[in-house]
């Protein structure tokens, strides 16, 4: 073929390119198009030829360098990098999964647990069953779904590996943008989307965007997440690896148990029949003590001992919101906070309190916790000082709900949802001590020192609360930080990104990592002199007075008969898992479609007020146990399938029926309760 004729092929291939990605992909068309105009107007200097070789392969040539990318024919190179991908459980993937193991003894144990006990105990049963038959160092699969490409070079393997593997759902990265404009004129993208495959593309993306986008394709189909099967180009850096390894354990079935979630949705039924007063957050929206006030947020991050004077000198001059985590080390420096919040869910924070000489010392200051909190940590507070907002599960109706997933982020937040136009932010760190790598001001219940000097090899299991990454810092460029933290920052962005108006202005104290949207401030630049000093005493009773005036306590008749609706659409559920019980499956695959199917039916009132927190809880079940289901049903190894179904079907179909059993039975026992109070 002649030179003219591979110019023009690669011409309409380009254009063809262009314009799928017009229609399928129009934020990176934009992004090609600005490249496009960048090299037009000499904003940009292209690195790269790209060259037909004699040989009769496309390559790309470096041109300050003379290197070139492939150095070998790039399509017998895509055909060996297609042959080379395997079907084994082992070798270039991600496992999204907790690799539990157990024995005949703590099956039982478990077995035998109330479900809100421990997670493991509507777990325990399948996976034990599974990983008897299913063994990753000794199974295969039968296809793989979800594949990604970290690196696409000129794309030619993309072609060759879909060719032969047929997965319904693709990840492509690529940080170089230019190779992947070039890659326009070698390969058909159209071709990748048959049969209705799903494509998400990740083209010199920035991390953060780059995480987005990792989530985007964990939500695809979750239910084919167990392996992740990847290609990496071996011209592409290994950080995005390393990147994506991190989002992958920060998925929130992995963080947030269902059986935890359980409780957050069960738990302030029992704050009600106790008679505790229900605070509306929408209602304290509209208070002017919030608005006309500088408010200082304390969490517990190590910046809040090292600047403890500093809150010590200053304290008369501010709202202070503190986390509970933080009240030992306030009391300590006779900083009594006038908002505590607290949200923990467990008997662990119980330790918090362990470092209090006396109670008495917070008699005075509003406590706001979240309406899951441990039950004996509200009842060391004074109760008439006390109120419960909504956090997760909603109640009470038009009282509003926030969501976060630790205190921290929650008291910020909470200080923007009030309303507040100036917000100071002290010990809300999200990083590491850049000097001794400490997570948490010491005494801190979580708080340990970790090794920044180490670097985070490849090969290394990723821990999501030890593992030691870097992100930019409030006045460093950047700071050590840990999976859990970045995943903080990014929830705290997104929140905001909803709440903040334009004439509230946030200032961050931390010397730990920028937080979206806020300024760095460094203590030592801010003297609140000039700020009004507050009457503390007449600032308690207002706040006490503004908190009364925005709550209530016990339900009304509606919201009784809301829950009620609950109850109905829980049985309703369990109906349906009852008949699901009494199927027969010819086959392996009927069974695979069929449980689809179910799963798809039991969440299909996602927009229903009465499903949501059912919906929640099961899509966590689900999200934990379908891994191991799936990869059952998708191992060739599997001898007498028809036979495991039922077995299989049976374990499941019991753990499902415990789970939501579970909550129709704790509403029920709640409606017959407050009926008779």
């Amino acid at each position: 073929m002649d030179n003219q004729r591979i110019e023009q092929e690669a011409q309409e291939k380009f254009q063809k390119n262009l314009l799928f990605f017009q229609k399928e992909v129009p934020v990176l068309y934009e992004k090609l198009m600005a490249f496009e105009n960048a090299i037009a107007n000499g904003y940009y200097t292209q690195k790269y030829n790209l060259e037909y070789t004699k040989e009769g392969y496309f390559d790309v040539q470096e041109i300050e360098s003379g290197k070139w990318l492939y150095g070998v024919n790039s399509d017998k190179h895509a055909e060996i990098i297609a042959k080379n991908i395997d079907y084994s459980k082992q070798d270039n993937l991600f496992e999204t999964f907790r690799d539990l193991t157990f024995s005949e003894e703590s099956l039982k144990q478990y077995e035998e647990m109330d479900i809100v006990d421990s997670s493991l105990s509507t777990i325990a049963p399948i996976v034990h069953y599974t990983n008897q038959y299913a063994s990753k160092e000794t199974t295969t699969m039968k296809k793989i779904y979800k594949f990604i490409f970290m690196g696409v070079g000129l794309g030619l393997h993309l072609i060759k590996v879909h060719e032969k593997i047929h997965a319904t759902t693709y990840f492509i990265v690529e940080d170089d943008l230019e190779l992947f404009y070039l890659s326009l004129y070698v390969t058909d993208y159209q071709l990748l989307k048959d049969d209705g495959v799903t494509i998400i593309f990740s083209i010199f993306d920035d991390e953060e965007a780059f995480r987005y986008k990792v989530y985007s394709f964990l939500r695809t189909m979750p239910v084919y997440n167990h392996y992740l099967k990847y290609f990496p180009l071996l011209s592409h850096s290994t950080e995005k690896l390393k990147i994506m390894h991190s989002a992958i354990i920060s998925q929130d079935y992995l963080k947030f148990p269902h059986s935890a979630v359980m409780q957050v949705y069960l738990r302030p039924l029992e704050y009600l029949k106790e008679q505790y007063k229900f605070v509306s957050i929408n209602g304290l929206k509209k208070a002017s003590i919030f608005h006309t006030n500088p408010i200082l947020v304390l969490g517990a991050g190590p910046s809040l001992q090292k600047d403890i004077e500093w809150v010590k000198n200053n304290k008369g001059h501010f709202i202070i919101i503190a986390v509970s985590a933080a009240l030992g080390l306030l009391e300590k420096n006779n900083i009594k906070p006038d908002i505590i919040i607290h949200v923990d869910g467990f008997e662990a924070s119980m330790k918090h309190l362990e470092k209090v000489s006396s109670m008495e010392f917070f008699d005075d200051s509003i406590t706001l916790f979240a309406s899951f909190t441990y039950p004996e940590f509200a009842q060391a507070f004074k109760k008439e000082n006390m109120y419960i907002f909504q956090a997760a599960a909603s109640i009470k109706k038009d009282y509003g709900h926030i969501t976060a997933s630790n205190v921290g982020i929650m008291s910020y937040v909470l200080s923007i949802y009030f309303g507040a136009k100036q917000i100071y932010t002290l010990g809300l760190d999200m990083a590491l001590d850049a000097e001794t790598g400490q997570t948490h001001l010491e005494g801190h219940l979580h708080s340990k020192a970790l090794d920044i000097k180490h670097e985070l090899d490849l090969e290394e299991d990723i821990n999501y609360h030890e593992t030691v990454l870097s992100t930019k810092g409030n006045f460093l460029d950047e700071v050590p930080t840990t999976p859990h933290f970045i995943a903080s920052l990014m929830e705290i962005k997104g929140i905001v990104r909803n709440l903040q108006k334009d004439d509230q202005h946030s200032f961050n104290l931390s010397d730990g990592a920028y937080i979206s949207n806020t300024t760095p401030l460094k203590s030592e630049d801010f003297d609140p002199q000039s700020l009004p000093v507050l009457d503390k005493q007449k600032l308690f009773k207002d706040l006490k007075s503004t908190f009364e005036d925005a709550s209530d306590i016990g339900l009304t008749q509606e919201e009784y008969q809301d829950i009620q609706q609950r109850v109905i659409h829980a049985k309703n559920i369990l109906k349906r898992i009852e008949e699901f019980k009494t199927l027969k499956f010819s086959s392996i695959d009927q069974y695979h479609y069929d449980l689809l199917g179910l799963f798809i039916d039991i969440l299909t009132e996602h927009d229903v007020e009465e499903a949501k927190d059912t919906n929640n809880i099961i899509t966590l079940y689900i999200q934990m146990i379908s891994g191991y289901l799936f990869d059952f049903i998708n191992t060739k190894e599997i001898d007498n399938p028809k036979r495991h179904i039922k077995k299989l079907n049976k374990l499941l179909v019991t753990q499902l029926t415990r789970v939501v059993t579970y909550y129709e039975e704790f509403l029920e026992n709640f409606l017959k309760s407050v009926e008779h109070h």
